[in-house]
């Protein structure tokens, strides 16, 4: 039971960290040029929180507190200033909001298709 609760925790978060990497990769790229994809790892920062946040019951929290976290880490990985960063976050969000959401569809989608 322990075990298949681990599993899913882990699983959730490669697949929230590895979808927040892409999207801040996409994110830094529209807004900066040609960055290395090193960096995206700072997508890793707000996935960690989320998850955390979420696992214990504070959604609402988590969403500002990534943001935040998150327009930190970009300046000081990409070496911006604020406001490029906040932008690259706000670019970053809305990308990730949007493949959420077109994702969540599609997996709607499929569940109510004929058998």
């Amino acid at each position: 039971m322990v075990l298949d609760a681990l599993l899913t925790v882990a699983t959730s978060f490669l697949v929230i960290g590895l979808g927040f990497c892409l999207t801040l990769h996409i994110a830094a790229r529209y807004v900066l040029g040609d960055v290395p994809i090193k960096n995206a790892l700072a997508g890793l920062v707000p996935a960690v929180i989320v998850l955390g946040l979420t696992l214990v019951g504070q959604p609402i929290p988590a969403a500002g507190l990534a943001i935040v976290a998150e327009l930190i880490v970009i300046r000081s990985v990409y070496d911006v200033p604020y406001r490029l960063s906040g932008l690259i976050t706000l670019v970053h969000f809305t990308v990730s909001f949007l493949l959420g959401f077109a994702l969540q569809n599609l997996l709607a989608l499929l569940e109510t298709a004929p058998t």
